[in-house]
């Protein structure tokens, strides 16, 4: 299979998983998002392995790493800041701020602690 091919197939199911999410939510029936992010993830599945192209190479994975790693730091800091809002002027917000600020300062604790526990794993096996 050609890489134009896949990258055309790959967008397809995209779209259809789109659409079909859309759906989901519009008529409230959460099933169908289920069996569609199901039948979109085999589908991927096979069409990658029917894939004899290079579809990645080290630039591709160095420029994903660096991505990845400014989006969840970028994500990280909003969300600490948001949460320390939150908690200074907690006697001025109403409780459900509170409480979501409260909730998002966890989820940040939570995404470092996962964070090292990864690297540490990672730098010993690589």
């Amino acid at each position: 299979m050609h890489i134009s091919k896949f990258r055309i197939y790959k967008a397809l199911i995209a779209g259809v998983l789109g659409m079909a999410v859309a759906i989901a939510i519009t008529t409230d029936t959460p099933l169908i998002a289920l069996v569609a992010v199901v039948i979109a993830i085999i589908l991927a599945i096979v069409l990658e392995r029917r894939n004899r192209e290079i579809v990645r190479d080290e630039r591709i994975s160095m420029i994903n790493g660096k991505a990845a790693t400014a989006s969840f730091y970028s994500v990280l800091i909003l969300g600490a800041v948001i949460s320390l809002i939150t908690a200074l002027f907690r006697s001025q917000l109403p409780e459900n701020i509170v409480f979501t600020g409260s909730i998002m300062g966890y989820f940040v604790c939570v995404a470092l602690i996962l964070h090292i526990c990864f690297y540490a794993y990672y730098s010993r096996k690589l």
